[in-house]
């Protein structure tokens, strides 16, 4: 009897040392993209972006700036800009070819704001981000952590290489003009951004559309000026 008890407690020992969190998960993110130290330094950023979308070429610009600064805007060969979407940290401006729209609920707000931090993961612990732990799953043959993030309005569910650590994808719902949409985006081929490990390819899958997307260029640390970022 006591040697069936020892082994039931060992076992669940064994199973409480081995569970995951979802905290853990974040914090070796963190890690493995260079580490906190690194990415406190990364005070703005700028992407240059380039793909293909149903045979027309794209070109976006993504924009950062913490706190709250944040910039996308999206052009089409032959059209020009097409989107853009501008935070100034308390309100957010989504403009197109069907016109302008601003937002200005705090919760919604907050959420596209979060995307202003130069790596908005090692943000959600800090920021109060709702982390659920899912469990194990496998993306691309790969063995994957599952997690929910749940920001202000926004829930994502993402995939952390449960070997590197690294983010290997994000799926999103959001709400369009065209009704609710899911987002789902493969991030790989990393490389080091002054310190700091940042993805240079990116999949997306829109649903009725697949997008690919190449990093062409990321500069940190440029001194953005907040000009690029004001609503009048």
């Amino acid at each position: 009897m006591k040697k069936i008890s020892f082994l039931v407690a060992a076992l669940l020992v064994s199973t409480f040392s081995f569970a995951q969190t979802a905290e853990e998960v974040i914090n070796k993110y963190v890690t493995a993209i260079g580490g906190k130290e690194a990415i406190s330094k990364l005070k703005d950023l700028t992407m240059n972006l380039s793909g293909e979308a149903q045979g027309a070429t794209l070109e976006i610009i993504i924009q950062k700036k913490s706190p709250g600064k944040f910039l996308q805007a999206v052009s089409v060969a032959g059209m020009g800009e097409v989107q853009k979407q501008v935070c100034d940290g308390t309100k957010v401006r989504i403009s197109g070819m069907q016109g302008s729209e601003d937002i200005t609920d705090p919760e919604k707000v907050k959420a596209v704001a979060s995307q202003s931090m130069v790596v908005p993961e090692a943000e959600y612990i800090p920021m109060g981000a709702k982390l659920t732990y899912i469990g194990k799953e496998k993306v691309n043959a790969t063995d994957a952590h599952k997690i929910e993030v749940t920001i202000g309005t926004v829930k994502m569910t993402e995939f952390y290489d449960a070997a590197t650590g690294l983010k290997l994808r994000q799926v999103i719902t959001a709400e369009t003009p065209m009704g609710s949409q899911t987002i789902t985006s493969d991030y790989s081929n990393y490389k080091d951004v002054n310190g700091v490990k940042m993805p240079y390819k990116l999949n997306q899958d829109l649903g009725m559309m697949q997008l690919e997307l190449v990093v062409n260029k990321i500069e940190a640390n440029t001194n953005l000026a907040d000009a690029l970022f004001e609503i009048k």
